[in-house]
């Protein structure tokens, strides 16, 4: 069976509070750690309500590494990312704090999230949008049905399997 997985969030799942209603209690127990995302532009959605990273030569995306994140809870952020709709899901190298390398996943805007131009900026995200996106996200969560969840965990679970047979 696939074990943890390795996420590098760079968005809204950067905050504590976003992550805990999206991974579920066992955010509580994992730690994130600074990276980067290299060649990429983290561009901001919705006048910067949320991000989405494009691919951009000489782009750099600041964000956290979180490892050792459950199937069940990776299925939960693939419904909350809408995977395979606004967001792809790829593994990508990071560069982490104290000059460490790593590899971790990423959802990467897909060509349906309509991007704008600049940088989205994380601070100011906090400021304008996080009490909005609180509430968005504990709705959005409390609406997963079992089979959606399952469906997603189902997809993990062989993206996992596959990786580990490379």
């Amino acid at each position: 069976m696939p074990g943890p997985v390795a996420f590098f969030f760079y968005g809204t799942l950067r905050d504590a509070g976003v992550r805990r209603i999206v991974l579920g209690p066992e955010a509580l127990s994992l730690n994130a750690v600074p990276a980067t995302l290299e060649g990429y532009r983290c561009a901001p959605v919705e006048r910067g309500r949320f991000p989405g990273v494009v691919a951009e030569r000489g782009a750099a995306t600041p964000g956290v590494l979180v490892r050792g994140v459950s199937l069940d809870a990776a299925a939960r952020t693939g419904y909350f990312e809408s995977e395979g709709t606004l967001y792809e899901v790829a593994r990508k190298p990071l560069a982490v704090a104290g000059g460490r390398d790593a590899e971790a996943w990423v959802y990467v805007a897909a060509a349906a999230l309509p991007v704008e131009a600049g940088e989205w900026r994380f601070e100011e995200w906090r400021r304008r949008w996080r009490p909005a996106i609180l509430e968005d996200a504990g709705a959005a969560m409390a609406g997963a049905t079992p089979a959606e969840l399952g469906r997603y965990r189902r997809a993990w679970s062989a993206r996992l399997s596959r990786v580990r047979k490379s």
